[in-house]
């Protein structure tokens, strides 16, 4: 907590101390905060029930989003991303076996959350105070369990399996739009982690350095 009070302080003061940004401008820096939706959180938030077996009650977070970039010249930019989600499951009517043998009824209730970071490369098109950006960002998901047990249950296999997979997403299309020379919203789609939509606010920075005309 100490962590983001700092982070927000810092932006906080860069964004008072700071002259008009354009991403489009070699040193250019914009910061994106917000939140979107992503496939692992829809089939983490749905609650189903099968007949006979075991009732499933789920709820996720938003997933939620953020960015570093850095402009280069001809309208390269290049930064970190990601975001973080997690999903929270309840199992009841859960069958298992004791430890005398005897078949029980039972629940549980466990967390899995996801971490995603990576790099970001993206190609900016267009002058004024929209910016228009197609990337990618290669990185990695972190998944994490935490299983709350109840009773005798025992541990089910798949409550092990935190661990890090590779992680692509492709950025078809981001806007942003500022109301004032450092201030403004934006949005973002993409493939893969961490959301297919997501949105928010933005801040932008200039670094003092020399401006990069583009060439058309």
């Amino acid at each position: 907590m100490r962590l983001i009070r700092n982070i927000f302080i810092l932006a906080i003061f860069l964004f008072m101390a700071t002259a008009s940004i354009a991403q489009k401008n070699k040193g250019g820096i914009v910061l994106n905060a917000g939140a979107g939706f992503s496939a692992f959180g829809i089939l983490g938030s749905v609650s189903f029930s099968l007949k006979d077996e075991f009732t499933i009650k789920s709820k996720s977070t938003p997933a939620f989003v953020g960015s570093l970039d850095y402009a280069f010249e001809n309208r390269v930019s290049i930064g970190i991303g990601g975001g973080y989600q997690a999903v929270h499951q309840t199992i009841s009517d859960y069958q298992y076996m004791d430890a005398n043998g005897v078949d029980r009824l039972g629940s549980f209730s466990y967390d899995v959350s996801r971490l995603n970071a990576g790099i970001r490369v993206l190609y900016h098109f267009g002058n004024g105070p929209v910016d228009i950006y197609i990337g990618m960002k290669p990185g990695v998901n972190i998944y994490q369990i935490q299983l709350q047990k109840v009773d005798e249950i025992p541990t089910p296999s798949w409550a092990e399996l935190s661990g890090t997979t590779f992680a692509f997403q492709f950025i078809p299309l981001g806007l942003r739009g500022y109301f004032t020379d450092n201030f403004g919203f934006f949005m973002e789609t993409g493939f893969g982690a961490p959301s297919f939509i997501s949105g928010g606010l933005c801040l932008g920075m200039q670094l003092p350095t020399e401006k990069i005309h583009p060439t058309n």
